[in-house]
């Protein structure tokens, strides 16, 4: 009776590692996939600091901020784009961006900035098709690929303009908010630095141009 009740414990074990050996792997739910997932995307900051991903990122915003489609982005047109986005960024609609409110841009809108991208990576690409290392510290430099040290942090390393973060950019007197008003000098003060042949207008070859220098 023993040796019965051993003989079949030790047919169980067998089975039991051998089915094991032989185990199929989980098959996929659906939606899922082997493949690595993409390592990088692409993704442009607008001057006032909206991010646009997925392709040439540049060419998207300047489509839309160029409101008569004449491949010419004047002041005027450049003062509404930014305008609205202010108004996204004011959530509550009281025509001021506090710090509430600059949080969200931060975390929701561009969590790119302190490279808080998506699981806490941030492996884009610029439009200009250079990859982008993972940052070191909170805002996280790169080399140039020219050599020298790139000072650009934040949504700088998307951008046309050398401004880590664009919403407290705009902040001209340092008490944590943005009113329209200081939005409106600070639209100014970035469309006059692209417009560095003082035309009065902004085309996309010429601010092709300035992210291939920067």
């Amino acid at each position: 009776m023993v040796r019965h009740a051993l003989g079949i414990a030790i047919l169980i074990t067998t089975l039991g590692l051998a089915s094991h050996g032989t185990a199929q792997p989980r098959p996929l739910r659906s939606g899922e996939d082997r493949a690595e997932p993409p390592r990088s995307r692409h993704i442009f900051f607008s001057p006032w600091g909206e991010p646009f991903r997925g392709g040439n990122g540049l060419a998207t915003w300047f489509a839309g901020a160029d409101l008569d489609h004449d491949g010419q982005l004047t002041k005027t047109e450049a003062q509404a784009d930014a305008a609205r986005f202010f108004q996204q960024l004011d959530a509550d609609g009281n025509g001021t961006v506090d710090g509430f409110e600059n949080g969200d841009y931060e975390r929701k809108i561009a969590p790119e900035i302190n490279g808080l991208s998506f699981g806490g990576r941030i492996e884009e690409l610029a439009d200009s098709g250079e990859a982008m290392p993972e940052p070191r510290g909170f805002f996280g430099g790169r080399k140039h690929r020219n050599g020298p040290q790139d000072r650009r942090e934040g949504a700088a390393r998307f951008s046309l303009l050398n401004e880590p973060q664009p919403v407290r950019g705009a902040d001209a007197d340092l008490d944590g908010r943005v009113s329209r008003q200081e939005w409106r000098k600070a639209t100014d003060r970035r469309f006059n630095m692209l417009d560095r042949e003082h035309l009065g207008a902004l085309s996309l070859p010429a601010l092709e141009e300035i992210r291939k220098g920067r």
